[in-house]
Parts: C-alpha cells; sequence; structure tokens
C-alpha cells in the first residue's frame, strides 16, 4: 500500500513540476488481460493445460495400481503369512510415498514452465508497451491490473493495442 501512494505522490508531483514544461500523459495497460488474450498466451495456456492433461492421465494409472494392490491386500491378508503381509504392506507404503513424490514434482514442473511461458511472453509484451508509449508520446504508462488505476479514461487504456501489435509481431515471426 505504501508503494502505492509512493508511485501517486511522485507522479502528482511530477505533474506539477512538468505542468509548465510539458504536458503529462498517462496510459495504462492491463498486462494480465494482455497476457490471458494475446495469442501467445492462449497457446502457452493450451499447450500447459494438454500436458496437465498427460500428467494427469499419468498418475491416474498409477493411482489405480495402487488401489488395486490395497484392494488385494485386503482381500488376501487373512490368507498370507506374516512375513507376505508385511511385505506386501511395505510395498504399498513405498508406492504411495513414490506415488504423491512424483505428484509434487510434476506439479511443480508444470508451475515453472508456467511461469517460464508467463514470463517470456510478458517480457515481449513489456517491449510493445515501451514502442507504443514512445510512439503515442505517453510520459508514463502505469499497470492497471495491480489495482494501482481505479479509473482511466478508455482512451489511455493501450491493452488492445498492445495485444493486437503483439499477435501482428508474432505473425511476422
Amino acid at each position: 500500500m505504501r508503494k502505492i501512494a509512493f508511485l501517486v505522490a511522485i507522479l502528482v508531483l511530477l505533474g506539477f513540476t512538468q505542468a509548465g514544461a510539458a504536458e503529462l500523459k498517462i496510459g495504462y495497460v492491463n498486462l494480465q488481460k494482455a497476457l490471458n488474450e494475446c495469442e501467445a498466451g492462449i497457446k502457452a495456456k493450451q499447450e500447459l493445460k494438454e500436458e496437465a492433461r498427460k500428467l494427469e492421465k499419468k498418475l491416474t494409472k498409477k493411482q489405480e495400481e495402487l488401489k488395486k494392490l490395497r484392494e488385494e491386500i485386503e482381500k488376501k491378508h487373512a490368507v498370507w503369512n506374516e512375513e507376505t503381509r508385511k511385505a506386501k504392506e511395505r510395498d504399498y507404503q513405498i508406492k504411495s510415498q513414490q506415488l504423491q513424490e512424483e505428484f509434487v514434482r510434476l506439479s511443480e514442473e508444470l508451475n515453472r514452465k508456467r511461469s517460464q511461458k508467463e514470463e517470456k511472453i510478458i517480457k515481449e509484451l513489456r517491449a510493445i508497451i515501451d514502442r507504443v508509449a514512445k510512439e503515442r508520446g505517453y510520459t508514463y504508462v502505469l499497470e492497471a491490473s495491480t489495482g494501482l488505476i481505479l479509473y482511466g479514461p478508455e482512451k489511455d487504456d493501450i491493452t488492445d493495442l498492445v495485444i493486437k501489435l503483439y499477435n501482428e509481431k508474432l505473425k511476422k515471426d
């Protein structure tokens, strides 16, 4: 909250000090919206969703195997000798622990991939924002999805323009 108040105070001071020298022009962008709606963001989400579906299928298969082992232990524990029963229980515990560890590892890996894809896209979006700001004469461009901007004229929202230019850039590359 202090950062927001500090930023607003600086912008207000800059506005007063530059009032006579040059026009202060402030634009804003919703980076989260741009990330979600640009073609690269949509594609990245689809890729991650597909990968998550594959991993879920893999984990579900292992979960079913574990369930069958549990059912076998419950059905046959009375007829097995103590050594066999303990060996099966130990096997079940080991496989259960391995499944949990694999789930955590795969979840972390998926989150890491998501973060990498988002960071790459956001970096590219920022380059577009920089270009638009310079071309259109914006003194400042603020990030709207942080909650810092409670109101802004629609004409100063450059989010859709950034998405459009980014998509065009991707088609050229």
